[in-house]
């Protein structure tokens, strides 16, 4: 099963431009970006960097990578005062052709063993998973960046122009706003239901068309579903790459802020995902 780039409920929320796509009316945006004057048309931005995520994608690079990836969980009150902080630790890998992440510690202590246990079945069910999807030609829901593709099926959901260039970490990008389009867009699964609702900023890189950042954030709440039901209200935050080596870039740093109701009880986080190491391994470590 390949690898999928790109942001967690939301932090998949990348967008680009379809060839038909008309330009639309520029959102609002936090930013200014500096005006572009001579970019090309936003249609062969996108074309390009398509292309590039898809031979990265074919190619499975992510799979030749081990990553360490450091989380803290902040919980907030209505005041955004932090009430609650939870850390975890993940080893990322590549298992059955996939993309895993393995807890191995908690707010700074090692699994204990009934913990360890628990992360064995995690494995094994992840595992069976993938390989039931891909035998039924589906992707594996897993809530988080490794289920959406940056591919024209995606595309297709959003309007965008591209309303300036930056530089980022030393870097020239051309800045293109998205949103989504009118009418009916598709729900196949339940990212679907944000990222119909979702607009932000694209940050491509002028030297290879890799897309260097993303800023999202939720137009409007939306029901979401893990075997009860729940509704997103807020949902903003920013997922950032790096090149890896010639050609492949890799998530680097997600952060993102979230309410969350369930039932009637409304969860507010701020969600921060770092990359904290990466090496290069050979096959598959599953």
């Amino acid at each position: 099963m390949r690898v999928r780039l790109a942001a967690t409920i939301l932090v998949a929320i990348v967008a680009t431009a379809h060839p038909l796509l008309q330009t639309p009316a520029t959102p609002e945006t936090s930013a200014q970006p500096e005006r572009a004057t001579t970019s090309p048309p936003v249609s062969e931005i996108m074309r390009r960097a398509v292309a590039r995520a898809s031979a990265q994608d074919e190619s499975e690079a992510e799979l030749q990578f081990e990553s360490l990836v450091a989380t803290t969980v902040e919980s907030l009150n209505d005041k955004a005062e932090v009430t609650g902080t939870e850390t975890t630790l993940h080893r990322r890998y590549a298992a059955a052709g996939a993309v895993y992440e393995e807890l191995i510690e908690r707010d700074g202590e090692p699994l204990d063993e009934s913990d360890t246990r628990n992360e064995a079945k995690r494995r094994a069910d992840f595992r069976r998973k993938v390989q039931e999807a891909a035998a039924a030609g589906r992707i594996l829901e897993t809530n988080d960046e490794r289920q959406v593709r940056f591919d024209e099926d995606l595309m297709a959901r959003y309007e965008a122009e591209v309303v300036g260039e930056e530089p980022v970490r030393g870097e020239r990008c051309w800045v293109i706003s998205f949103t989504p389009r009118d009418g009916k867009l598709p729900r196949n699964t339940r990212i679907d239901r944000a990222l119909n609702q979702s607009s932000g900023e694209l940050y491509v890189s002028q030297n290879d068309y890799g897309i260097m950042q993303i800023n999202f954030r939720l137009l409007r709440p939306v029901r979401y579903i893990w075997g009860l039901v729940a509704s997103l209200s807020l949902a903003t935050g920013q997922l950032e790459f790096e090149r890896v080596k010639p050609d492949i870039w890799l998530p680097n740093t997600y952060d993102m802020r979230i309410d969350l109701r369930v039932f009637f009880i409304t969860q507010r986080q701020h969600i921060e995902r770092r990359w904290v190491e990466r090496r290069r391994v050979a096959g598959d470590a599953g």
